[in-house]
């Protein structure tokens, strides 16, 4: 029963060294992002490209980020986020908040921008 628990603390205690000298052994640790970036194909740089047809339409319709006012594609590939029963495309990850927070000012702003058109 001893060497039980001896092997036991043995390995607890490689286990915690290993995190000590900061975990390169720990096999807890990721490997790698579990939301790679998309595949681009080579030579095409621009993120609205690398969007599907009909979401590529609607980018362009949009042109900029309700949030942020940046043009969709500034950021990266632009974030599709349906509200409200509407798609809206923002300029990044971090406007999505906003727009979920208060949807009607951010909707307003998209229906005032197409009626400029």
């Amino acid at each position: 029963m001893s060497w039980k628990l001896s092997t036991l603390a043995i390995a607890l205690l490689g286990l915690v060294g290993s995190m000590a000298a900061g975990g390169q052994n720990a096999p807890w640790q990721d490997a790698g992002p579990r939301n790679p970036a998309p595949v681009v194909a080579s030579g095409d740089t621009n993120p609205v490209a690398a969007a599907k047809q009909t979401d590529k339409e609607l980018i362009e319709k949009q042109k900029t980020c309700p949030v942020t006012d940046q043009p969709l594609g500034s950021m990266g590939k632009p974030v599709k986020v349906v509200v409200k029963k509407r798609t809206v495309f923002l300029c990044c990850a971090g406007c999505k908040k906003k727009l979920l927070a208060n949807p009607d000012k951010y909707l307003k702003k998209l229906d005032e921008q197409n009626e400029k058109k």
